[in-house]
């Protein structure tokens, strides 16, 4: 609470991060508008439970096991090591929703923007910001263009296409029950759209991204 706001909070490990953003519900803090969290150790399930979800950073778990062998490898035929302690850059950043700032000065565009942060997975459509925020639809789309950059259909896609990713990446569900997850009603819809935007359908950008 004593800290400047907005702020940027990094926790030595997710649980920790949790614990951070159940702080800022209880004191009434918006997350990621006053306090962006970030955790370290990427633990799906834990960060995609919290609320919002998690961003973490990725370990280079596999890089680690890796040099450890190598090590005692080493070890084995008697070489000394080097040092002591060894550092391994990590492979990544998870990006949740808990870092996910957008700093803009127009009140009605951040409540937009939060409303869409919070349903673009529930299927919602641009009428159903408008209701939200109470606001027509040109003006809106106007000035969340201006300081957003693009349109809050463009915005509400941005985050269901996110969303796809993620699920493609992480798990092994099925087309049609990531579809639903992301907030689109169709199947086909969904794969047609996400290959014109990526160049290749869903499940080569899965096998792509696995391999």
């Amino acid at each position: 609470m004593s800290l400047p706001k907005p702020v940027g909070l990094f926790a030595c490990y997710d649980i920790r991060g949790r614990q951070a953003l159940d702080a800022c519900r209880r004191a009434g803090l918006s997350v990621p508008d006053n306090v962006a969290v970030l955790g370290v150790d990427d633990d799906a399930v834990l960060c995609g439970l919290s609320s919002p979800p998690l961003s973490s950073v990725i370990p280079d778990a596999r890089g680690a096991g890796r040099l450890a062998a190598e090590l005692l490898e080493a070890l084995l035929r008697g070489e000394p090591l080097e040092r002591d302690e060894w550092l391994l850059p990590p492979v990544g950043i998870a990006m949740r929703q808990s870092t996910d700032v957008l700093a803009i000065d127009d009140a009605v565009v951040v409540a937009a923007v939060r409303y869409i942060r919070e349903h673009a997975c529930d299927g919602i459509k641009v009428a159903d910001v408008l209701k939200a925020v109470g606001s027509g639809r040109r003006g809106l789309e106007s000035r969340f263009t201006r300081r957003v950059g693009h349109t809050p259909h463009e915005e509400i896609a941005r985050l269901q296409f996110r969303r796809v990713e993620q699920l493609l990446a992480e798990t092994d569900l099925p087309l049609a029950t990531i579809a639903a997850r992301a907030g689109f009603r169709h199947t086909e819809y969904m794969t047609v759209a996400f290959t014109r935007r990526h160049g290749v359908s869903p499940s080569r950008w899965r096998r792509s991204r696995r391999g």
